[in-house]
């Protein structure tokens, strides 16, 4: 019965279902706060943060957290429009393959200048202490690219169709989550951050990474790890290999952590903004199943029965 539906329907009947679930998790995790607890929090953040500088992983923590959300975004977006550019037109998707290999070239030239520009607070970036992440996020955007340029080989139409639609679900799935969810959460909690003068002397003890002090906007819950979750929950369950599945929960994990590690958010904070992009994410996946498997199913033409003729 379903299936058999008008799309503007479907679509209508599964964001009916997001709003409804958006409102029961929103008005759980605002319950959530009541479970702060100030002495657990400052206990267990003390317990996961370094007291000192870790040669490489401090690099790599301040990369994750400063870097993470922004090149899977440029990612999605570049290769969204270029899908939309190329649709089945053969000798498109050929050429698409080694634009990307350019612009995996480019992509990693340009964030290397980050090493001499940064510190002069030039286009977007901020001035770094530990410069070298720009190294890693030279290579790292390099190599997702470079790698990325092999989606126009190997996938067919169905599975860029399929991803396209992905790539759909995943912004209702930050809009809900980060627009609606996080920002209004935080206003209505407020509570401060780790780093915030409201705990002091406690948080002396704390070690600051001058590449990440943050203390005025509110701690729970944590945006950062709210937001890499709703962009990559839609991609962990609609990915087939288990590698594949495992990688983008490592990211998404780690990142969280580096929220933690870096003092900007309280550990509870941190958990309840990754559930909270997690639950939204598969929310919103689970709502708009219909477009993925079935399309696929559709799409593809009907078989040629033959008949014998006497």
């Amino acid at each position: 019965m379903y299936r058999d539906l008008p799309v503007f329907l479907k679509l209508f009947f599964s964001l009916v279902i997001v709003v409804i679930g958006y409102l029961i998790l929103y008005e759980i995790f605002l319950l959530g706060a009541k479970l702060i607890n100030d002495p657990i929090d400052e206990a267990i953040l003390l317990a996961l943060q370094p007291d000192h500088y870790i040669p490489v992983l401090d690099e790599i923590m301040v990369f994750l957290t400063h870097f993470s959300v922004y090149l899977f975004s440029i990612t999605a977006i570049s290769w969204q429009i270029t899908n939309l550019i190329v649709r089945k037109n053969k000798t498109a998707i050929k050429v698409a393959g080694y634009v990307w290999k350019v612009f995996a070239v480019v992509l990693g030239i340009y964030h290397l200048c980050g090493l001499w520009i940064s510190s002069h607070g030039i286009f977007w970036w901020q001035p770094h202490e530990y410069r070298s992440v720009f190294i890693i996020l030279s290579i790292v955007s390099f190599l997702i690219f470079w790698f990325g340029s092999k989606t126009w080989e190997k996938w067919d139409y169905l599975e860029r169709k399929k991803w396209s639609r992905i790539f759909w679900i995943t912004l209702i799935s930050v809009f809900f989550t980060n627009y609606l969810g996080e920002n209004n959460i935080k206003r209505t909690v407020g509570r401060p951050r780790p780093l915030h003068e409201k705990y002091e002397p406690w948080n002396k003890q704390v070690r600051v990474i001058k590449d990440e002090v943050v203390k005025g906007s509110p701690s729970y819950i944590s945006g950062h790890a709210s937001s890499l979750f709703a962009l990559l929950t839609p991609a962990i369950w609609a990915a087939r290999k288990k590698w594949a599945k495992g990688a983008l929960v490592s990211w998404a994990g780690v990142h969280a952590y580096t929220r933690i590690y870096t003092a900007a958010h309280f550990p509870y904070c941190t958990l309840m903004g990754s559930l909270f992009g997690f639950l939204i994410g598969t929310l919103t996946y689970w709502s708009f199943w219909w477009c993925l498997v079935p399309v696929e199913k559709s799409s593809l033409p009907a078989p040629q029965v033959k008949r014998n003729t006497v």
